[in-house]
């Protein structure tokens, strides 16, 4: 077994240098992940119903209004929205490592008016919009820089730090809001504001690690540059000059044929196919239901009819952590579509289960079976969902762009993801307290929409430099003839440079091995 990990494209392909900017830069996923979760257990918490609530006669109990779930979570989309915006000027002029620090003070000032709204709503609405807009720009830069740092084989390893981490905040935050439920103070959810500081201090303290994207330093002429940090990150330096002038040269390819400045070049040509690609997963990401558990579970909870709601949360955000551990390996075996495909239709199942469960009669009523079958499809959809689309939809949108539009088709990804979740923030409440439980049905439609998606417009592009992805686009290569195309340009030489180097190698292991049994 350790023999044939040691042959395994982790061990030939990464070094402790590669894992810790990947650990550093996705910071800002555990940031998202974090405020998702904090919000959607503080509205179940007794001391923030009291703070920004009103007592409610018939309930005779506190509650948040459904206007304020409804603005204080969408609020949090537009924030994302915003952030987006600002992400392809800051990526693109201050270059993807400044950027974590333009981050890391719009999520700085949105934490101190957080924390300090003592009795306005609004000011912790305005906290989260600009919180929002630090992870909006996260969400841009962290993807990029990921895959512009990252050697083919295990990409899609490597951009699955993005939804580990995301997920793991989101982890976090549920139970840090579950451990602090008993406390009688307003501290019960202004530690759980507090807890976010550890994204951009962290950031900060740790900055001086992270190099500059080296993709970034050629598509910006700093050749000398990238080769010192592609030395640094690279297993096979001896390689690197030579991968450098033929980054180089495919850059001037594209400038020289392919010139691609703008937003809308994004939707011409062999362009906006790869738009659509990247808009398309991003969208149904968000459609088939992420917002709804990560916002609205412990409230949907509340309405089933369970006592502890809080407890149930952390069993679902805790599964779909854990579950993230396997995606290390399965985008990279698996494969993009395969796993995109599995995920979908797992994840109908499990919403449309939900809502048949619920909708035999009224949603108080339902009895302790059906309340245990429901947590338990709940937490299976997290799980599914957290090796699957979770970090898929990811890996996907940050592979498709071609260098020249790669902020910009990260941006209009971003936005297509966040733009779908203001509706669905903003309307949910509302919807949830008119349907009860039955809601699922509309996220499990919407799933049965991904796999058809997935199917006719996905292609498989795992093992491909982001180059060879460039030529195949650009040839209008068929998304199901991916996965056998043989490319013959510049990324071919780039990637072909790549596999020698291991062949080598293992000719070497293979040899000293066979020593060491003749001895």
């Amino acid at each position: 077994m350790l023999a044939s990990f040691k042959t395994s494209p982790l061990y030939e392909d990464l070094n402790w240098r590669l894992v810790m900017i990947g650990l550093i830069s996705s910071l800002g996923a555990m940031g998202f992940g974090f405020d998702n979760g904090w919000w959607g257990g503080a509205l179940g918490l007794e001391q923030f119903k009291r703070k920004y609530g009103a007592y409610d006669p018939k309930l005779e109990k506190w509650a948040i209004p459904a206007y304020k779930t409804s603005v204080g979570t969408g609020t949090g989309s537009a924030g994302i929205i915003l952030g987006c915006i600002i992400a392809p000027f800051a990526t693109s002029i201050l270059g993807r490592k400044k950027s974590f620090l333009v981050m890391s003070s719009l999520m700085i000032v949105g934490i101190v008016l957080e924390t300090s709204a003592i009795t306005s709503f609004w000011q912790l609405v305005v906290g989260r919009i600009l919180v929002y807009s630090g992870i909006g720009l996260a969400t841009n830069v962290v993807p990029m820089y990921l895959s512009e740092c990252s050697p083919p084989r295990v990409r899609g390893a490597f951009l699955a730090l993005y939804s580990f981490f995301n997920s793991l905040g989101v982890f976090l935050s549920t139970l840090t809001v579950y451990l602090s439920r008993n406390r009688t103070d307003q501290w019960q959810y202004l530690i759980v504001i507090m807890c976010q500081l550890f994204v951009p201090l962290g950031y900060i303290a740790l900055y001086v690690f992270l190099p500059e994207s080296p993709r970034y330093l050629v598509y910006r002429g700093k050749y000398s540059e990238a080769e010192e940090v592609m030395k640094m990150l690279s297993n096979r330096p001896e390689t690197i000059r030579e991968e450098v002038e033929l980054l180089k040269l495919q850059v001037e390819e594209q400038r020289e044929y392919h010139k691609a400045t703008s937003i809308l070049d994004c939707f011409r040509t062999s362009n906006l196919r790869r738009t659509i690609i990247a808009m398309g997963v991003q969208i149904l990401q968000q459609a088939q239901g992420v917002s709804f558990i990560q916002n609205f579970i412990v409230v949907f909870m509340q309405q089933l009819g369970f006592s502890d709601s809080l407890r149930t949360n952390v069993l679902v955000t805790g599964c779909g952590f854990a579950v993230h551990f396997v995606t290390f390996l399965t985008f990279d075996k698996m494969g993009r579509r395969n796993s995109l495909i599995v995920g979908s239709v797992g994840m109908a199942a499990m919403m449309l289960g939900v809502g048949g469960a619920t909708s035999s009669g009224s949603v108080s009523s339902l009895s302790t079976s059906i309340q245990n079958g429901c947590a338990a499809m709940l937490i299976l959809w997290y799980s599914i969902y957290g090796f699957t689309w979770g970090p898929g939809c990811w890996i996907v949108a940050a592979e498709v762009g071609t260098g020249q539009l790669r902020e910009r088709t990260l941006f209009l990804a971003s936005m297509g993801s966040f733009v779908t979740s203001v509706p669905i923030n903003f309307v949910n409440p509302y919807v949830q307290s008119a349907l009860g439980g039955q809601v699922t049905f509309i996220y499990g439609a919407f799933s049965v929409v991904a796999i058809l998606f997935v199917f006719f417009f996905v292609p498989e592009t795992k093992y491909r430099s982001l180059e060879e992805l460039d030529e195949m686009f650009q040839e209008r290569v068929a998304t199901r003839k991916f996965k056998k195309h043989i490319c013959v340009g510049l990324g071919a030489e780039i990637t072909h440079l790549e596999e020698t180097h291991d062949a080598d190698n293992k000719k070497k292991v293979a040899a000293i091995e066979q020593e060491e049994r003749m001895d």
